[in-house]
């Protein structure tokens, strides 16, 4: 799992019971007890339900949910979670917002990890058009959602697309407007063995 997705400032001693709940899904999940995780989260959804619609918890528990889908590939039951959360930060941080692209570049990523890719690549699209304009294009963050959008096309016999937007992509990144002949292959999208978020931002919808 790489950095959090959104900085969860809860206490560093759990209060609550959501907290309690909450701090031990995480343990579970950096074990690698993923069903353990499940039971624990839903146990805190079962809490986090009863808060207000723009409560930040119930995004933190979606979040976590939704995660802990992906890792077991149980993305029949993540796809909703998902974009559940992703309604939550339209609705709250507005369409446009950076964290929104994040969570919809993970919607992608689940939809193109479960082989549905033409539910994956509109999200892709999105993702790219929120994080260009938020970041730039030469960003760290849009090249790597880039190299998961190629190899979708890729996967999808779209050679041709595929191979002029690698080309753009270099030379975003070279900055130069010129055909280099070299390309590093971008991280391969989604895997079993890695986290579906980003997870860079430190804002997250408020209480």
């Amino acid at each position: 799992m790489t950095d959090s997705m959104q900085r969860r400032k809860r206490p560093k001693v759990p209060t609550s019971p959501w907290d309690i709940l909450i701090a031990s899904v995480e343990q579970a999940m950096e074990r690698g007890q993923w069903e353990e995780a499940e039971r624990l989260s839903l146990a805190a959804l079962e809490e986090a339900e009863t808060f207000d619609l723009e409560d930040k918890r119930l995004g933190i528990n979606l979040e976590l949910l939704s995660e802990i889908y992906y890792m077991l590939q149980n993305y029949q039951r993540g796809a909703p979670v998902v974009r559940r959360l992703l309604q939550i930060y339209i609705r709250v941080l507005g369409p446009d917002h950076i964290d929104t692209g994040t969570v919809t570049h993970n919607a992608a990523m689940l939809y193109h990890s479960w082989g549905k890719h033409e539910d994956a690549e509109p999200f892709y699209v999105q993702a790219l058009r929120i994080k260009k304009n938020r970041l730039g294009r030469a960003h760290p963050q849009v090249m790597t959602l880039l190299g998961h959008y190629i190899q979708l096309l890729y996967q999808t016999n779209r050679v041709k697309e595929a191979e002029e937007l690698k080309a753009t992509a270099v030379a975003v990144a070279s900055g130069k407007f010129t055909r280099s002949g070299q390309w590093k292959a971008m991280p391969a999208p989604v895997s079993p063995d890695e986290a579906l978020y980003t997870k860079e931002m430190d804002t997250q919808p408020k209480a």
